[in-house]
């Protein structure tokens, strides 16, 4: 993924899959780390909600990807790049909020799939 992104394409794409989505981030020792989070749009960028591990790991290493899967029946899976602009206090349940700027996005075909189709469109 390598062009900048239309937010108002990103937009229509989270309403079209919904505000479900997977967080993938990054640990201390570089693992991967993966979460569900609800994700609400406001104005230009995503908000959410994470626990004390996704916001450690976001405090340090501030990059992020977010992805839903197709609905059944659907060709694509929405997958959008980005960052955490803000990763505010942790609250006494060890949640806090983040803000989330989106660098990229893109639909990504499914694998296995019959039909021919291009394997990536890009937001």
């Amino acid at each position: 993924m390598t062009r900048t992104v239309d937010f108002d394409d990103v937009r229509r794409r989270i309403v079209e899959f919904g505000d479900r989505a997977t967080m993938i981030t990054v640990t201390d020792d570089n693992r991967p780390h993966v979460v569900t989070a609800i994700i609400e749009i406001e104005g230009d960028r995503l908000l959410t909600t994470v626990g004390s591990r996704t916001h450690a790991n976001l405090a340090e290493r501030p990059s992020l990807t977010l992805t839903w899967m197709p609905s059944p029946g659907d060709d694509y899976q929405l997958i959008l790049d980005g960052h955490a602009e803000s990763v505010g206090q942790t609250d006494g349940k060890d949640v806090s909020e983040i803000t989330i700027a989106i660098d990229r996005g893109i639909l990504h075909r499914l694998a296995g799939l019959p039909t021919p189709g291009p394997s990536c469109i890009a937001l």
